[in-house]
């Protein structure tokens, strides 16, 4: 695995640094880091609702709109959308709309390309289709995306990135010792239940059940979802390092979630994970055992799950170290990722060129 950098050398030529701006509501922590080097001061929101609470379609679509019809009149020749959906949105609008070139680059962290092409297909791929024909670049947060991107949409430049882990948060889930003998799974997600498949987590639960009486699911992020005896739903937590030491095991079977960085904090923690195949953390894990990773079916994750909790604690050990040691290297493989600034500038200099 490494950073995509391939344009950044084709960068020398541009004369001088775009005006960039960001749009977004709430941007991830991982991507306001990423922007602050190169538009920190050029910010503009979707709207003023908070990410940790549901707001209708109607008002997104709204605030997309609205956001769209303001950056018209703008200098900004280089324009950063976080989010797939509002990006096809706004696109088209901001394009036609100017009379000054635009470049459009979208930051992909989300599930939209898994629903448009895998999912669902119909309206939605055709739609997703339609909306990039007016997007120039992609950020790709995790290889998941930067694959179905290339696959499904016109080529674009396309710059992968991780989401990064600070150094003391390293340390503190590196020094901890997971209960690799216990029969707990835990599940950690929030907003989006579908997206990380809390519901298969839970038939995959009352299956191992009924083959290990004492297993144990713990979901967090989440309000109650469905009652069932030896689940607990403890919703937001603060703190997931207490839930953590009492797991062997973290379930994430994501219906196309580009890089949940819960799965790479608990391989750190030596909390073994079991990831679906659309979950943008697999190629990680099957680099450690391939039986990480498993089909979207919850008797497979059953069964692979029994399998481990059913082997020698020595086995279980093991892989909990293996996975510690493979996820301290990638975190400091992935630690210091360049700036996207060059990444920016090379899309709006051939945009440019073009025009």
């Amino acid at each position: 695995m490494a950073v995509n950098n391939h344009v950044r050398d084709s960068v020398a030529g541009a004369k001088a640094r775009p005006s960039s701006v960001v749009a977004y509501s709430g941007a991830h922590p991982a991507h306001q880091k990423m922007f602050a080097g190169c538009c920190a001061e050029s910010i503009k929101m979707l709207g003023d609702w908070s990410t940790d609470e549901p707001v209708s379609s109607k008002e997104k679509l709204r605030a997309y709109l609205s956001t769209a019809r303001r950056l018209r009149s703008s200098a900004h020749t280089a324009i950063v959308i976080e989010g797939t959906t509002p990006a096809v949105l706004m696109a088209p609008f901001i394009k036609l709309l100017n009379h000054r070139k635009k470049s459009i680059i979208v930051l992909s962290a989300d599930d939209a390309l898994y629903r448009a092409f895998i999912a669902d297909r119909g309206f939605k791929a055709v739609f997703t289709r339609f909306g990039f024909r007016y997007i120039d670049g992609v950020i790709a947060i995790g290889g998941l995306v930067a694959e179905l991107a290339k696959k499904h949409v016109r080529q674009l430049p396309i710059d992968v990135r991780f989401p990064e882990i600070s150094e003391a948060r390293q340390e503190s889930l590196a020094m901890l010792a997971p209960s690799v003998n216990s029969h707990t799974m835990l599940l950690i997600g929030g907003r989006d239940a579908h997206c990380k498949g809390v519901d298969i987590a839970v038939s995959c639960f009352k299956i191992l059940q009924k083959r290990i009486p004492d297993a144990r699911l713990i979901v967090i992020g989440f309000p109650e979802l469905t009652t069932a005896e030896g689940i607990e739903w403890p919703g937001p937590v603060k703190d997931i390092i207490p839930y953590l030491s009492s797991s062997s095991v973290l379930i994430h079977p994501g219906r196309g979630d580009s890089f949940p960085v819960a799965v790479l904090e608990a391989a750190l923690a030596g909390v073994t994970p079991f990831v679906s195949e659309w979950t943008g953390n697999a190629s990680l894990l099957r680099n450690i055992d391939p039986e990480l990773v498993a089909p979207l079916d919850p008797e497979e994750f059953a069964n692979r799950i029994a399998t481990f909790w059913e082997s020698s604690p020595e086995h279980r050990q093991e892989l909990s170290a293996k996975c510690k040691k493979a996820a301290m290297e990638y975190v400091e493989e992935i630690a210091n990722q360049p700036s996207l600034a060059p990444f920016i500038e090379h899309i709006a200099h051939i945009n440019k060129s073009r025009g």
